[in-house]
């Protein structure tokens, strides 16, 4: 982060001096409630009202305009009407101001006169260098320093702590900064984040001593590159990400006509750049809490995949497992040594594996428990172990009091180093204050399902960057105006795409003619750039075996593909080599702004709408990931020989995803989707074949 940029964003996040423009002591303006914040959460620095009229606000000596004070402030709260922000931000740039807060609506999320307004705020930000949080927020919250300029009530309950809250939703700030779970650093609800936005919040909190992880609630991504370096920093500063997601965009299902959005929306498009920086993505607010408990209280990241599973009930465990494998969890079985060891520590009816019951035994003596979580974390096999153990809250005194050597035992080992425990509740409602109390250093979970998530999150997170991440490769253009089949197929194997052969004719003398070259049986297309999918239109025969039929078919062709879209641009018909034999897959490129491509493979022909098999990554992709796409899909049982049919070219295939990844690099400028259905993966040896394509020219959606 260049200085300028990084003065400016502690001017934001940490100013020694605040002044409130438009400050008053009327109950229910903005900026009364900051400046009865700043006052409640015992802010030291300075604070200067700024008042065209009013002499003092809440004690404070106040200013007619910010020109008028003798120095200026690190930030600027602007806590006026919209029509009057831009003045006020000029105003707050030419005395010095290196930050603000515009917590009025009216900006872009509004009107055009909002859009305009909103673009005059990024217009003098970017000339001033100045950081600006919002417009249309709430503000922000350092509770390290009690620097609150936020404008609505903040509970004097938020615990100071080393978690920070990001969040263009100032309601989900709110909710997640006060559930008592975790203690805070900085809560920053910024709204339409015009000029400064999360990766900016980010770049701060990576060098931010006070801050060990953060979580965001994100409404959108306008500029993935920036967040990707983000990123980086914080990954090297050894500060984990969760994100929570808002709202779905629509753009990316769109799609087109090409089957390939129907299998990638905007969900896996976020989830694929999410998982590509190392960013943890939760579903909900209850995996964002235990996410967060997780990142802050884990002191050593798992090791290896491996989880173990202990509890003292075999219905308990059984359950959790279930939960466990839905999640994604790898629960390994245990080596024999470590079966021989539990063995000697359990009654003789206890079965040692993972899962693990303990029995009843560990209630009248909790060091068991400790000696089995030794055991466990002397497996080869196991990274992290999770004391799935229910202490209900609404237990008496007694009752909870059961519980206690458990919590200690487990509190005890943690202790040692080891492998990482987490203590878990299959309530959501938690565990029994007394027993929550013995387990200072452990991570305590609440609830089956978000707790394993979160762990299973957390152990297959990244934490390197992964994109954009490729060479630029020369840039070209596709020809004018739509494509046809034959056309786009024609431009897939000049950059080194396998397709059939096939020429186009438009009599039907000239279709037998060139079927009777190409060798019987031949495949007979439309050829059109207005009929995408041309079996509907009658327009696809398959098996013709001889001249005549080459002649006849040729007619039938034209006859109902005209009768199909009678306005349509008929040029004549295709016709084809026969690849037969091998496994049908589906290859496609959709266009996902912002992020560019995202690639989808699975199964494919027919059966792509009923199957709805498949596997979905932004590019670049190389062939390692390539491989690792095909092996998530049902398409790769096809090729490794289903039933035993004949196994297909899987790394054929494989290498040609990186090659439409290198297409999408040189013609993306000009292409909103590729759909390639069915490439034909031949027999081992044999290679692949694009059967059919579909290139769809960026814009030309309605």
């Amino acid at each position: 982060m260049p200085a300028n940029t990084f003065d400016a964003m502690r001017a934001l996040m940490a100013p020694h001096s605040i002044a409130v423009v438009g400050a008053t002591e009327r109950a229910d303006a903005s900026s009364s409630y900051v400046m009865k914040n700043l006052m409640r959460f015992g802010y030291q620095g300075k604070i200067m009202p700024v008042h065209p009229k009013a002499e003092t606000v809440f004690g404070y000596k106040a200013v007619p305009s910010l020109s008028a004070l003798d120095a200026a402030p690190d930030v600027a709260v602007i806590g006026i009407a919209a029509d009057k922000v831009i003045a006020a931000l000029e105003e707050a740039a030419q005395t010095g101001v290196k930050a603000a807060v515009v917590l009025a609506s009216g900006f872009a999320e509004l009107d055009e006169t909002g859009r305009e307004r909103q673009q005059q705020l990024i217009e003098i930000a970017g000339r001033h260098g100045m950081a600006i949080c919002g417009p249309n927020c709430l503000g922000l919250l350092n509770l390290g320093t009690g620097a609150a300029l936020y404008s609505s009530s903040l509970s004097t309950n938020l615990e100071k702590g080393r978690f920070a809250i990001l969040s263009h939703s100032g309601a989900s700030a709110i909710a997640l900064g006060n559930t008592g779970r975790f203690g805070l650093s900085h809560i920053v609800s910024s709204g339409n984040s015009a000029a400064t936005d999360i990766p900016d919040y980010l770049e701060f909190l990576a060098t931010d001593e006070a801050t060990n992880a953060v979580g965001i609630v994100i409404e959108a991504i306008r500029e993935p590159e920036k967040l990707s370096r983000a990123m980086e920093r914080m990954h090297a500063a050894n500060k984990p990400v969760i994100a929570l997601r808002a709202g779905r965009s629509v753009r990316g299902a769109q799609a087109t006509a090409a089957h390939t959005g129907s299998l990638a929306g905007s969900n896996e498009a976020y989830r694929s750049f999410f998982k590509r920086v190392g960013i943890i993505e939760v579903p909900d607010m209850d995996g964002f809490m235990e996410t967060a408990t997780l990142c802050l209280n884990l002191k050593q990241r798992p090791a290896k995949p491996g989880v173990a599973i202990v509890g003292v009930s075999g219905g308990g465990v059984a359950h959790v497992s279930d939960i466990a494998d839905e999640a994604g969890l790898s629960l390994p079985d245990l080596q024999p040594e470590t079966v021989a060891k539990i063995r000697t520590l359990l009654p003789p009816f206890a079965t040692p594996q993972n899962p693990l019951d303990t029995t009843g035994v560990v209630f009248a003596n909790g060091g068991i428990y400790r000696d089995v979580l030794h055991a466990l974390a002397d497996d080869p096999s196991i990274g992290l172990i999770v004391a799935a153990q229910d202490a209900p809250a609404g237990l008496d005194g007694f009752c909870a009091s059961e519980y206690l050597g458990i919590a200690e035992a487990v509190s005890a080992y943690a202790k040692t180093g080891r492998a990482p425990v987490v203590f878990m509740s299959n309530l959501s409602s938690g565990h029994h204050p007394a027993v929550e109390a013995k387990l200072p250093d452990v991570p305590v979970l609440r609830g089956t399902r978000s707790s394993l998530t979160a762990i299973a999150s957390l152990i297959a997170q990244s934490r390197n960057v992964s994109w954009p991440g490729q060479a630029s490769l020369e840039k070209k253009s596709l020809p004018a105006g739509a494509l046809t089949e034959r056309e786009a197929k024609a431009l897939l194997a000049a950059e080194g795409l396998p397709v059939p052969k096939e020429a186009l004719v438009t009599t039907a003398d000239a279709a037998a003619e060139t079927a009777t070259w190409l060798g019987f049986p031949v495949v007979m297309k439309i050829e059109s750039p207005d009929i995408l999918h041309k079996t509907e239109a009658g327009g696809v025969k398959l098996g013709i075996g001889s001249e005549a039929e080459a002649h006849t078919a040729f007619d039938a062709l034209m006859s109902s593909a005209r009768a199909y879209a009678p306005d349509a641009d008929l040029r004549g018909v295709s016709v084809q080599e026969t690849v037969s034999g091998g496994v049908e897959a589906l290859v496609g490129l959709v266009r996902h702004e912002p992020f560019g491509f995202g690639l989808v493979v699975g199964i494919g022909g027919v059966l792509v709408e009923l199957v709805r098999d498949g596997a979905f990554d932004l590019l670049p992709i190389d062939l390692a990931r390539a491989e690792a796409m095909i092996g998530e899909t049902k398409l790769a049982s096809l090729l490794d020989g289903y039933r035993g049919a004949p196994k297909a070219d899987r790394k054929v295939l494989a290498e040609l995803l990186v090659k439409l990844s290198d297409f999408a690099a040189k013609y993306g400028d000009d292409i909103e989707a590729i759909d390639l259905n069915p490439v034909a993966v031949l027999s081992d040896g044999k290679s692949v074949r694009v059967l059919d394509a579909l290139i769809i020219p960026r814009n030309t959606l309605q």
